[in-house]
């Protein structure tokens, strides 16, 4: 087995794939550890999908959620417990690979793949490089080359984030431990975040596609608000977001995508590592399983299809109304947000792993329907 990409799905798959005794080659075009533009906020229930302990590379646990809309009608609600980690994915990704690799998974770093090609398996070539396999597993990001080339992965729906991380005075760094900053106010949806982590805080914002250009002015005003623009700024980096909404085509031949390659993202967090994970563990049960199937990996689409998409589908639909709330009735919808505790307990519960994003939205039956209609308004 081929696996382009050492990011928690290709790992995750190449780990599993690995102690199951099957021979595997992990690619990466980078060399680890590297760094990687990302919030790095881990829901608590990632922790139940993997084998080993995440705390060695743990900057902080978060249980409070402070939310305010354009600086105003803020409010703080408080978890009693943690519901996500913080994490620089450079340490995380590295544990996760280094797990791959004990498992007996080859790494191959510093490696573009510049062409793939699939008859009775599949052949990879790169610089100086060429290996054949049964299949190859495409984890290779939102960009996912290797998936193009695929032939797999059109039409997934696209947005854009920027990160920077900013390295604050160490009573700064005090005062938000413990604590996720949320900023709202984007149209005609969006969020910029502040993240604790051990010696930096994490900024950044998520928008559609089309205000990518907007997003760099939009992080340095959130951060100046703070009071926070003097510090120094260690990296600034964009990176893309990609959300599998319907039925686009993710596995086929001899090839499949995972992870953020695949759009496996909710659209209410814009959060990807839980379902990365969730589908490196799909995609390697469904390579052993296609060794004896006449190499056919419908299972695994079928797979995601059953047991992640309504997830996913379930979080369009949140984020669907929440927003639409915000676009039309601001500071009601943040009052109601702050005083009823109906859609926090819930969200908090999910990144916990005690419920689910279908689960919550089944206990309102008009929702799907109201959240539409709020979108397809025009304010």
């Amino acid at each position: 087995m081929i696996v382009v990409g050492a990011g928690p799905a290709g790992s995750t798959a190449a780990r599993e794939l690995a102690a199951s005794g099957a021979r595997v080659l992990v690619v990466d075009r980078a060399e680890f550890p590297r760094y990687k533009a990302c919030g790095g906020g881990i829901p608590l229930r990632t922790e139940r999908l993997l084998p080993f302990p995440l705390e060695s590379v743990l900057e902080d646990s978060v249980h409070r959620l402070d939310v305010a809309w354009r600086g105003r009608y803020r409010f703080v609600r408080d978890s009693g417990t943690p519901f996500a980690h913080m994490v620089m994915r450079e340490r995380f990704d590295t544990l996760l690979l280094d797990h791959a690799r004990r498992a007996g998974a080859e790494f191959r770093p510093a490696t573009r793949v510049t062409a793939l090609r699939q008859d009775a398996g599949v052949t990879v070539e790169a610089d100086g490089f060429r290996a054949e396999a049964e299949f190859v597993v495409c984890a290779d990001g939102a960009h996912s080359p290797v998936g193009r080339m695929a032939g797999l992965g059109a039409g997934i729906a696209e947005c854009a984030a920027w990160e920077v991380e900013v390295r604050a005075p160490a009573e700064r760094l005090r005062q938000y431990r413990g604590t996720s900053m949320i900023e709202l106010g984007f149209r005609p949806w969006g969020y910029a975040w502040l993240f604790p982590k051990r010696d930096v805080l994490s900024f950044g914002v998520v928008l559609p596609q089309g205000q990518a250009n907007t997003m760099k002015a939009r992080v340095n005003a959130f951060v100046r608000r703070l009071g926070l623009d003097g510090c120094d700024v260690e990296v600034a980096r964009g990176h893309k977001l990609r959300f599998r909404r319907g039925h686009e085509p993710i596995a086929g031949g001899r090839a499949l995508l995972a992870g953020d390659a695949a759009g496996l993202a909710d659209e209410f967090t814009e959060e990807g590592i839980f379902y990365a994970i969730e589908s490196g563990r799909m995609a390697a049960r469904s390579l052993l399983g296609a060794l004896g199937e006449n190499g056919s990996l419908a299972r695994y689409e079928a797979d995601v299809d059953r047991d992640i998409m309504p997830e996913l589908q379930a979080a369009r639909v949140v984020s669907y109304m929440f927003y639409g709330m915000l676009r039309h009735i601001p500071g009601p919808w943040m009052f109601a947000s702050a005083h009823v505790p109906l859609l926090w307990d819930a969200f908090f519960a999910i990144q916990k792993g005690e419920s689910t994003y279908a689960r919550e939205a089944a206990r309102v039956p008009v929702l799907p329907g109201a959240a539409a209609w709020l979108m397809r308004r025009r304010a």
